[in-house]
């Protein structure tokens, strides 16, 4: 039985609002057969209105119940919005299928034979009646659970987003060299530990100097809820160490920064191979139910575009930039410096979550390393979490 069905079926137990909408796209032949005597039993159960953890465990013969793969299963986080998971879900299928066919494609060539490749393509396509009218659609939007929204407590951006951040969502940030990417990011994840688990992947420069600036019992963070990652580039293993963090409550992430991210060598372009980076987090994303705070690179023609990967901005849901910008001419103190080290242009260049967009000079603290509007709020403020109706 593959995890993330385990994932999936202890879901389906505690939300069973959504069993029909997955099975529909993901019928029971993509799944193990483990799995398809479980699925039976819950769908068995949820048709008699019966359906709970305890009633699932009793419905189980002696040989399930005493499994690994039910004392792995009960042990999963049940997700609410696991019909988000359902595009992972297939692509794990067909990634499964696919290797199962090449297998075969080898045992048949050692053994000097021919088999029908139509015949084995279709083994990968999957029949399900996936078409709702607009009725049904409706219907699925009323019974979804309340979305909720988290104040990153930083008022210019919380703005832009009608109240806080929504789940779900791949958010990059760009900007000039040392315009303060990693502080406008950190400052978002400090500000979030005060009510939720929080993950910093600290790529760009050591833990050392992050402890620096921030000691023990400040006032800006939950320590205990800001787990700290300095190793394992690969996409992989970036994607494995998200995934396990999600069990535990992280719902936000920190990567800095998108050049440190390494992938698996392949034959694919360089183009390719960057997009990939991009894709995966996405998928990531929406399956998870978590927000990926990306720092990316742009080249200095093209302040729009991840370097390297054309596609890779159309994979985020909001994308913000930092730009520095020259002293003011009547301000003294900045006098002969090249740029301001005091202020930053702050935009909000794509924003899927409200369509709002926002651009202004915003201030910058050289001593708490955080950005703030000139009428400055209280650093320490508890992190408010609204629900949208």
């Amino acid at each position: 039985m593959r995890n993330l069905e385990k994932e999936v079926l202890i879901s389906m137990i505690y939300y069973p609002n959504e069993i029909d909408n997955f099975l529909n796209k993901a019928p029971l032949r993509v799944w193990s057969k483990e799995s398809q005597g479980y699925l039976n039993i819950i769908l068995n159960l949820k048709n008699k209105n019966a359906l709970t953890l305890r009633s699932f465990i009793d419905s189980l013969d002696d040989r399930q119940k005493e499994s690994k793969e039910l004392q792995e299963l009960i042990t999963y986080e049940p997700t609410p919005n696991y019909f988000y998971m359902l595009d992972v879900f297939i692509e794990n299928f067909k990634l499964d299928k696919q290797r199962q066919i090449g297998q075969r494609l080898c045992e048949a060539s050692s053994a000097n034979m021919l088999l029908d490749l139509l015949s084995l393509q279709k083994d990968l396509e999957i029949n399900s009646n996936s078409y709702l009218n607009l009725e049904q659609w409706q219907e699925v939007y009323l019974n979804k659970p309340k979305t909720p929204k988290y104040k990153c407590e930083i008022p210019f951006f919380d703005n832009c987003l009608d109240g806080g951040l929504e789940l779900a969502q791949l958010i990059l940030i760009s900007g000039d060299p040392e315009a303060g990417k990693t502080m406008f990011g950190l400052q978002i994840l400090e500000n979030l530990s005060l009510k939720t688990k929080v993950c910093f992947f600290s790529f760009e420069f050591t833990i050392d100097s992050y402890l620096k600036r921030r000691p023990k019992d400040s006032p800006l963070l939950e320590s205990k809820n800001l787990f700290i990652i300095n190793d394992g580039y690969d996409i992989t293993e970036i994607s494995t160490n998200i995934r396990n963090l999600a069990k535990e409550g992280v719902k936000f992430f920190l990567i800095d920064s998108q050049m440190r991210i390494t992938t698996p060598k392949s034959n694919k372009r360089d183009e390719e191979d960057e997009s990939n980076k991009f894709s995966t987090l996405a998928k990531l994303c929406h399956s998870l139910e978590v927000v990926v705070f990306l720092i990316i690179q742009t080249s200095k023609t093209d302040k729009d575009t991840p370097l390297g990967s054309k596609k890779g901005g159309h994979e985020a849901s909001i994308i913000v930039r930092l730009e520095r910008i020259k002293p003011d001419s009547s301000d003294y103190a900045q006098k002969g410096k090249e740029y301001d080290e005091n202020r930053r242009l702050f935009v909000v260049k794509k924003n899927k979550q409200t369509g709002k967009h926002y651009k202004n000079i915003i201030n910058f603290d050289t001593k708490q390393l955080r950005f703030y509007e000139h009428l400055r709020k209280d650093v320490d403020k508890k992190i408010e979490v609204v629900f949208v109706e």
